[in-house]
């Protein structure tokens, strides 16, 4: 059970090193990129899904 909470406790020291590493601006810059990111993916996953669907649609 120790080498459990041991491991917990050194991946949260982890995070927490890590979250203090960048100020608050650099936090929202990071967050704005990752949503941006995921948006674009996210769009265009459904535009393909939507493109295939009207494919096989048009072929029949």
């Amino acid at each position: 059970m120790e080498k459990y909470t041991t491991g917990s406790a050194y991946s949260w020291a982890l995070v927490t090193c890590l979250l203090g590493a960048f100020s608050l601006s650099e936090w929202a810059l990071i967050t704005g990129i990752a949503c941006t990111l995921a948006t674009f993916l996210l769009n265009w996953v459904y535009r393909h899904k939507e493109y295939r669907f009207r494919t096989k649609r048009d072929e029949h």
